[in-house]
């Protein structure tokens, strides 16, 4: 069993991926390079989902692997929930 709960893959992400389903209100375990930090968890998080591990403002870019993958399409607070339902992904779209 490892010592952290979720991860964040490059030190420049505003969120982290869940290893585990997390519930609401539980403190989990972070790890980003070497240091670990914990983070109160304010939504259930479904195995492999994300969360923020800081306050994202609308409109603002969303970085994983160190890279935009979407931008917020609402104000998102630490330790909520990152999905569809807050996140516009930057993939091939229609024009």
């Amino acid at each position: 069993m490892s010592s952290w709960d979720a991860i964040v893959l490059n030190q420049n992400d505003q969120i982290a991926t869940a290893l585990k389903k997390v519930v609401s209100g539980e403190s989990v375990r972070v790890k980003t390079g070497e240091s670990i930090t914990e983070i109160d968890v304010q939504e259930d998080i479904p195995l492999c989902h994300k969360f923020a591990i800081v306050n994202i403002n609308a409109g603002m870019a969303i970085h994983k692997y160190g890279e935009p993958i979407g931008a917020a399409s609402a104000d998102i607070k630490i330790g909520h929930h990152v999905h569809i339902h807050n996140l516009k992904s930057l993939r091939a779209t229609n024009k």
